[in-house]
């Protein structure tokens, strides 16, 4: 069971298809013939002859790799399996030797079934890459590799077809299937403005799109290549049992010949204790816990990626596992960064209609968020048509204060309590973060704005509570007042609002001594905090520093990803305490069975091989 491959080759998976199709056929052949010997009237030379073709024919591998073991001094699973066998039809017992062969072989064949359907997720992870794109040049379309693609480059995705590049639509109307990626089953409508994901399938219609980010820089590049680096970082666990097998399989061996060579020095029979010896060494094969926690681990890693979270290796999982505090930057992260109207007054003889107007008419020329805020007011109680389109002149805009400009005459201010202090308006009740509108002198609206807070940002909250998070906190850079908002409305345990990044480092080490600690940010500014608590979670659409320095990666942007997969952390960490524990105690069992003499050598490799299949099971069944 020792046995693995790290061919990344296309050329060989046809040669390995055959190889493995070959050695069924062999071990089937095997099989059939051992059965055929329990007939009577075969003669008892002519079934030692079939027995050794048996053992050749499902074992020759595991034979030659074992002996040659040997030589190296590299005692491993195979290693036993071929001492125990050779031994056995030294001493006649070919009866023995080919049960030992059979029944380890079978495992093999199970593990190996095992281990195919825990990558199943895996490799579906990294098959998302496009191969080509449409390429538009001078409306001429040119099928190119992906990689020549770059950044404004105009691209066109028919139905069907996967999105090569993280790309913005330019024109065009589509569903778009974006299970790769989010885990979403449900289509997603887009049209112009929207962004895409490389990796996600266009469902129905033509779409044109202009290139945001280079293939190797694009999101299912980045997946497949943080897939592939998961795999190659082991877990404590992981390494532990990696060093366990090395040192205690010569262990086993050199016990195994003890046994076999001290009672007959004092006069006991050699060929019982030799059996008790082989017995001992099969029973004694580390194959279920070498085996089982890996997978355990693997598996796990998988049912993850499914949620939409990329951890970097199965080391991280035992982290997750373990979690027990959760701070979040605020801005981008619990919320999406864009602003919503909290609350709109009106003075004076106006209407809501004209006070929305006159910002509309300001704000349109200007890139702050409040500008959106005021749109999406518009659009929600309709009133875009009702709207007068009007010239702005003398258009400014004052930093730290807000804006002015002169409409059909009239001199237009909106911004903040200092603008109109600084233009001598007055109005009684001017208020720290508020935005005052003023025609001519005189203040007709008022408004306050909020952050947009992530949808089911609440019920995350709630989640995390049930998976075991002690304390949930808000560390960010934004004032107290808007921090405040967010973290009553989720109900957060602590808030510390107004950090620079050196701030924010010193409270998540403080709270790293109450309990492994997770950190979700997505800004240049939260690297060094994601790079230092136990457990750093970027949000995919956070920035790339951001993302190298975390642990893992929210593809989707989905929080609730997160206590979903310490639930599956806690869970693969709990089987692998199972496997452990089981395989351990009836290894003891069994041991102590054939040291007295009461358990032939097949029976040891049924048990070996049957809590080996077990072990694994119980693995595979993480979700």
């Amino acid at each position: 069971m020792s046995h693995s491959c790290n061919c990344n080759g296309n050329h060989h998976d046809g040669e390995e298809e055959k190889g493995e199709k070959l050695e069924k056929i062999l071990y089937i052949i095997s099989v059939i013939n051992f059965a055929i010997t329990f007939i009577p009237q075969i003669p008892e030379n002519i079934k030692v002859g079939m027995y050794i073709v048996s053992i050749i024919f499902a074992g020759y591998e595991i034979l030659f790799e074992g002996i040659k073991n040997i030589f190296k001094l590299n005692f491993e699973e195979d290693t036993l399996m071929a001492i125990a066998v050779v031994a056995a039809c030294v001493i006649g017992e070919f009866t023995e030797g080919a049960l030992v062969i059979l029944l380890f072989k079978l495992g093999e064949f199970i593990e190996h079934h095992a281990v195919e359907k825990s990558n199943d997720s895996i490799k579906q992870i990294a098959d998302i890459k496009a191969k080509n794109a449409n390429l538009l040049k001078e409306n001429d379309v040119e099928v190119v590799d992906v990689n020549v693609l770059k950044v404004g480059d105009t691209i066109l995705i028919k139905p069907g077809e996967m999105v090569p590049v993280d790309c913005k639509v330019i024109s065009g109307k589509s569903e778009i299937d974006t299970s790769n990626i989010t885990g979403e089953s449900i289509p997603v409508v887009v049209s112009e403005d929207m962004e895409l994901l490389s990796g996600t399938i266009n469902l129905n219609g033509s779409l044109k799109c202009i290139v945001q980010k280079e293939f190797k820089d694009s999101t299912a590049a980045q997946i497949v290549d943080l897939v592939y680096e998961a795999q190659n970082n082991k877990g404590k666990t992981e390494e532990f049992i990696t060093k366990f097998s090395k040192i205690y399989t010569p262990i086993v061996i050199v016990l195994a010949i003890l046994i076999a060579v001290v009672p007959p020095i004092i006069g006991l029979e050699f060929k019982e204790w030799l059996m008790r010896a082989l017995v001992f060494l099969v029973a004694s094969c580390p194959c279920s816990i070498v085996i089982s926690i890996p997978l355990a681990l693997y598996t796990g890693l998988g049912a993850i990626s499914k949620k939409g979270m990329l951890i970097k290796g199965t080391k991280h999982i035992e982290d997750l596992s373990k979690a027990k505090v959760i701070a979040f930057d605020k801005t981008g992260t619990l919320t999406t960064g864009k602003m919503e109207i909290n609350e709109l007054n009106v003075h004076g003889n106006y209407e809501e209609k004209d006070v929305l107007e006159y910002i509309y008419l300001l704000e349109k020329n200007s890139a702050h968020p409040i500008a959106s805020a005021i749109n999406k007011k518009i659009e929600d109680e309709n009133l875009k048509n009702v709207i007068i389109e009007k010239e702005v002149k003398e258009y400014k805009e004052i930093a730290g204060c807000g804006l002015c400009g002169n409409i059909d005459g009239k001199i237009v201010l909106f911004g903040n309590k200092k603008l109109l202090e600084q233009n001598d308006i007055k109005f009684d009740d001017l208020k720290e973060g508020k935005n005052y509108l003023s025609v001519n002198g005189e203040v007709i609206g008022d408004i306050s704005l909020k952050e947009e807070i992530r949808e089911n940002t609440q019920e995350l909250m709630r989640k995390l509570n049930k998976v075991g998070i002690e304390k949930t906190v808000i560390l960010t850079g934004d004032n107290l007042k808007n921090a405040k908002i967010v973290a009553e409305k989720l109900n957060v345990t602590d808030l510390y609002a107004g950090l620079l990044p050196q701030e924010k480092l010193e409270k998540i080490n403080l709270l790293k001594k109450q309990g492994k600690t997770l950190f979700v940010g997505d800004g240049i500014n939260d690297s060094p905090v994601l790079a230092a608590s136990d457990f750093g979670i970027s949000m995919g659409e956070g920035t790339e520093i951001a993302s190298n320095t975390a642990d893992s990666i929210l593809i989707s942007n989905n929080l609730e990803a997160i206590p979903e997969s310490i639930n599956i952390g806690k869970k693969t960490v709990r089987i692998m305490k199972e496997n452990i524990i089981f395989s351990l105690a009836m290894k003891l069992i069994v041991l102590t069975a054939g040291v007295l003499g009461v358990a032939p050598v097949w029976l040891a490799v049924f048990a070996d091989v049957g809590v080996t299949i077990i072990t694994v099971i119980n693995a595979i069944r993480i979700k």
